[in-house]
């Protein structure tokens, strides 16, 4: 693994305005570049409290429909898009876009997905654990927001679970049982860095997703996961399919010294990390359409779609609060 932790004077413009990338990290096919705020201030951003410790399950009321609280009495949530509620016995659940709730606010919310076809019973407060779904999956589960009906999401896991050839079936646990130790190791080898409040992703060299916090306290919740179920998934699958890591190889002709090696590792190291930040500075400044009006200063949520790219933003003013953007790996 390759990592560093600095983060550069280089501000992004565009969609990612207010953001500033850190140093490469690496494992696999897997590349990261940190994300973090250019103003440390924020501009409230801290009135958001993390998910992991306030998002709340409080009932199914039925297959499809979950009701959810922010726990906490002051301060706002925004739920990241695709999360997911893991629990023995019950059939686990995930949503299919970004909630925002209030302090205290409860939410039912009736265009959520069952992501375990044939297991019954129906997830109970308080005894879930959480994931965000594979990037495979994302693109669809984006596209069926708004809509009802609880196996909608079924086909789509069936042929996500065919690439990583495994048996049939509406059922996520079915790649994630076999694959979770290996997944784990995204959590222990990306390391989360003071400050950080997102990260640019890339597979096999090729950027597939950009997310953003409104703070570190979120990211320190959110990113782990993100690493381990959303991108390092989507690593692996890349890896099943023979892609190769785009990565340069060092030049050693007229090597003098071990100092003279580490300088070159390091020149290199800073190369694929420039080429990496063109490629996140060019995604930025595509004319993206972000209904409603800067002026607003209430949060609001962004519908995000440019080619191959889908997602969601929540944002207050000019400032971007939240941002989950993906596009699939093509294997």
């Amino acid at each position: 693994m390759i990592k560093q932790s600095k983060p550069s004077q280089i501000t992004f413009p565009g969609l990612l305005k207010g953001l500033v990338p850190g140093q490469l990290q690496s494992w696999g096919l897997l590349d990261v570049i940190p994300l973090f705020l250019a103003n440390e201030a924020g501009n409230g951003r801290s009135r958001f409290v993390s998910p992991l410790e306030h998002l709340k399950l409080v009932s199914v009321p039925t297959y499809g429909t979950l009701t959810l609280q922010n726990a906490s009495k002051s301060g706002a949530l925004i739920a990241p898009m695709h999360i997911g509620f893991f629990q023995p016995g019950a059939q686990n659940h995930a949503t299919s876009r970004v909630l925002l709730f209030g302090p205290g606010e409860t939410l039912t919310v009736k265009d959520a997905f069952c992501i375990q076809a044939s297991q019954g019973g129906l997830l109970q407060e308080a005894q879930q654990r959480f994931i965000v779904l594979p990037l495979g999956l994302r693109k669809a589960a984006l596209a069926a927001r708004g809509k009802e009906g609880y196996s909608r999401l079924w086909r789509d896991i069936d042929g996500y679970n065919r690439r990583y050839g495994i048996a049939r079936g509406g059922h996520l646990e079915r790649f994630l049982r076999p694959y979770f130790h290996r997944l784990m190791r995204f959590r222990h080898t990306l390391e989360l860095l003071p400050g950080q409040v997102g990260a640019a992703y890339f597979v096999a060299g090729n950027l597939v997703g950009v997310e953003v916090a409104p703070n570190v306290d979120y990211w320190q919740d959110i990113g782990p996961i993100l690493n381990i179920y959303c991108y390092g998934a989507a690593a692996l699958l890349a890896e099943r399919h023979q892609l190769k890591a785009q990565r340069h190889v060092v030049d050693l002709e007229g090597l003098a010294s071990l100092d003279d090696l580490v300088q070159r590792l390091a020149e290199d190291r800073q190369l694929q990390a420039t080429e990496r930040i063109d490629l996140v500075r060019a995604l930025s400044t595509l004319p993206w359409k972000q209904p409603g009006s800067a002026a607003q200063d209430r949060p609001r949520i962004v519908n995000l779609a440019q080619g191959e790219w889908s997602g969601q933003a929540v944002r207050e003013g000019d400032d971007l609060l939240y941002l989950s953007l993906f596009r699939d790996i093509v294997v």
